[in-house]
């Protein structure tokens, strides 16, 4: 994302914004395929409470999806309001963000039964 919006605003980068565009492209692609991509339907069935998983998953990927399709459907409209480079420097924005907030509020559940996770993530009475 920051490679992407460096080669629209950097001068130095500009003979290369098409390439840059491409590749920063495909490289977010491939690492968000690779890393944030499967995750929602990774860790969303074992942060629920048994009790309330289905119904808890259903919803959250529901809103994943409509999120999505807001963003695909509104994307063109936001770049030709505020520009390329600040969209994608909005989006680079967000995605920091989220390294802060998992980093600092997500629990590891490597090597745990869903118990164990329940319990983790359940406040202390």
């Amino acid at each position: 994302m920051m490679l992407l919006s460096l080669t629209f605003n950097w001068t130095p980068l500009a003979p290369y914004s098409g390439t840059l565009a491409v590749l920063g492209t495909v490289l977010y692609v491939l690492s968000f395929s690779l890393g944030a991509g499967p995750v929602p339907a990774l860790l969303l069935p074992e942060i629920f409470a048994s009790r309330i998983r289905a119904k808890a998953v259903a919803l959250s990927l529901g809103m994943h999806w409509i999120s999505n399709f807001v963003i695909g459907l509104y994307f063109l409209s936001v770049v030709n309001k505020f520009g390329i480079s600040a969209v994608y420097l909005g989006f680079a924005s967000v995605c920091l963000a989220a390294v802060v907030y998992i980093s600092g509020n997500v629990v590891e559940t490597k090597g745990r039964s869903l118990e164990e996770i329940e319990l983790a993530l359940s406040p202390a009475i």
